[in-house]
């Protein structure tokens, strides 16, 4: 009887702990989508900046000329 309880108090436990992996794999996760995110924001904006520079040089090279 009392090992019936040791074992459902360790499976308790290791249901805890495995909960709590869960969500700090859940965190991880998180951490990582807003991380690429953040990144995949910054690429953008530095394209189109790029992109906006390149065009507006292009423009002014062929009004001068």
């Amino acid at each position: 009887m009392m090992s019936a309880g040791r074992g459902f108090d360790q499976y308790s436990g290791s249901s805890h702990y495995r909960l709590h992996g869960q969500q700090v794999l859940v965190y991880q996760v998180v951490v990582v989508v807003v991380v690429v995110v953040v990144v995949v924001v910054v690429v953008v904006v530095v394209v189109v900046v790029v992109v906006v520079v390149v065009v507006v040089v292009v423009v002014v090279v062929v009004v001068v000329d």
